[in-house]
């Protein structure tokens, strides 16, 4: 790992890239990019910094910027050594996230050999002395972040209450009332274009996309227009309440044409081609992206192949937007059909689990199984030597101060008629409500980068009866071929 500078004074010479927030695009407050571009200006030619010109542009909340595409660009660049700094021009326009800012100084941009500066205080987040006071603004941003949300939440309460007025921005068609209390209101001058809107939706025979082309406003905004019922006259809160608006006795949108306009779209196909009746999706809730954010079902591709969405796509998850159910079911699959009830595999189980040192046991597993990993990234180059070997050292560590435990595990005998049972009632499931269910009970979380598998971590119940002992080391992850497995006996498992 490349040193980092201990203090501003030991960062000349280094290479700057910029970090630049706003809240929302077009925002151009006190502290909008022309005022941290001076920031940072100001701070390059002080301290003499190589500016490289990579510029992160973030329009992006700052307690949610983290889990942008942005960012994750961000981070790839510093793990690729692209640049020594990262420069944002105030402290509160890095993130309003304290906890976040903590986890990517620490596990991301330390590790990478990348320091933080804050410009307006000179805060060097790898110096030591100003660590307290980075916290500090970092809390005080986040403090001012929350205290702002409470204030919108409660103002919108308020007026909902007592105005039964939705707050925020006036859609298409409405707009605020120049008097005090400033409450929603129709625009005829524009509510003839949103009602357009709904009659030709209504017709059945063009999309949000085809009524963007003709009219210019953007595909989700109509999308969301017609789902919004202010134009039928009630007014909706999040969690589910609803009030009669002001004009609900003469809506702009009559019943009429708001059902006709709700069987069209409920009608519509969301992904081009047919719907399958009674899908079950049989990783829902397990799938997560190596960033963190977890995948959500997005309909169907125009075959009728149900389909995964990672929202805000990171570098990792790479350039296609949606990938077929079946690129992780497949090997999830092969696993579980795989497993390996012979007597040498109950031999293990009943070695691992029937005396007290059976947490030994299986952390020690588990952390050697860290090991081997490690080794393995570092031999194809996805780990730099020095990473590698101060992780190891760590491991190493935690093997040699593990502590023993007085606390039986579970008997032995049980662990392998559990087994034993659950392969029967897999093999025997002959219906996808099933399998998922089984499904379930065995993983906790798979993590993916994109369509491969990185690993995956069982559930409590089945690490505790043995089943990581059981799982083949090898499994045909896609019809082509066979891809290797390494299981470890902790519970986590990768398929490269």
């Amino acid at each position: 790992m490349k040193p980092l500078p201990a203090s501003v004074d030991d960062v000349r010479g280094l290479r700057a890239a910029r970090w630049i927030r706003e809240s929302t695009t077009g925002q151009y407050d006190h502290y909008g990019p022309a005022s941290q571009v001076d920031q940072q200006n100001t701070f390059i030619k002080r301290y003499e910094l190589v500016d490289t010109g990579l510029v992160y542009q973030a329009a992006h909340s700052g307690r949610t910027v983290h889990a942008s595409e942005i960012m994750s660009r961000m981070l790839a660049d510093a793990r690729a050594g692209s640049f020594d700094l990262l420069l944002a021009g105030y402290s509160d326009r890095w993130q309003r996230n304290l906890r976040r800012t903590l986890e990517l100084l620490e596990d991301q941009l330390h590790p990478a050999g990348v320091a933080l500066v804050m410009c307006d205080r000179k805060i060097l987040s790898s110096d030591r002395n100003a660590w307290d006071e980075l916290v500090a603004e970092s809390t005080s941003a986040e403090r001012y972040s929350r205290r702002l949300s409470d204030r919108i939440r409660d103002g919108y309460g308020a007026k909902y209450d007592q105005r039964s007025d939705p707050g925020g921005h006036a859609p298409l068609g409405f707009r605020r009332s120049p008097e005090r209390d400033y409450v929603l209101e129709i625009d005829p001058a524009t509510i003839g274009t949103a009602v357009g809107l709904f009659q030709r939706y209504s017709l059945g025979t063009v999309s949000a996309t085809q009524l963007a082309d003709e009219t210019g406003l953007n595909a989700s905004r109509i999308r969301c227009l017609l789902m919004n019922p202010i134009y039928n006259g009630w007014v909706a809160r999040k969690g589910g309440s609803s009030r009669p608006a002001a004009w609900r006795s003469d809506p702009p949108v009559s019943d009429e044409l708001w059902a006709r306009v709700e069987d069209v779209r409920r009608g519509k196909t969301r992904g081009g081609g047919p719907k399958r009746s009674r899908h079950v999706d049989l990783l829902a809730g397990l799938l997560h992206c190596v960033c963190g954010r977890r995948l959500r079902s997005d309909g169907t591709f125009a075959d009728g192949r149900h389909r995964k969405l990672h929202p805000n796509p990171c570098a990792d998850w790479g350039n296609r937007a949606r990938l077929g159910d079946e690129t992780w079911e497949t090997p999830i699959l092969a696993q579980v059909a795989e497993m390996r009830l012979d007597p040498a595999t109950f031999v293990q189980v009943v070695e691992a689990l029937s005396s007290n040192e059976r947490p030994i046991t299986l952390d020690k597993a588990r952390l050697e199984r860290q090991i081997r990993v490690l080794a393995s990234e570092n031999a194809d180059g996805k780990l730099a030597d020095d990473v590698y070997l101060e992780r190891k050292r760590q491991l190493r560590s935690q093997i040699e101060t593990l502590g023993r435990s007085a606390k039986p595990g579970i008997p032995a005998a049980r662990a392998v008629e559990w087994l034993a049972v659950l392969s029967e009632t897999w093999h025997a499931a002959d219906v996808e409500e099933e399998k998922a269910e089984l499904l379930h009970a065995i993983y906790d979380r798979i993590v993916v980068s994109g369509d491969r598998i990185v690993s995956v971590r069982l559930t409590p119940d089945a690490q505790a009866h043995g089943m990581a002992l059981a799982m083949p080391q090898v499994v045909m992850a896609r019809p082509t071929g066979f891809e290797p497995a390494t299981f470890g006996s902790g519970g986590r498992r990768s398929i490269h």
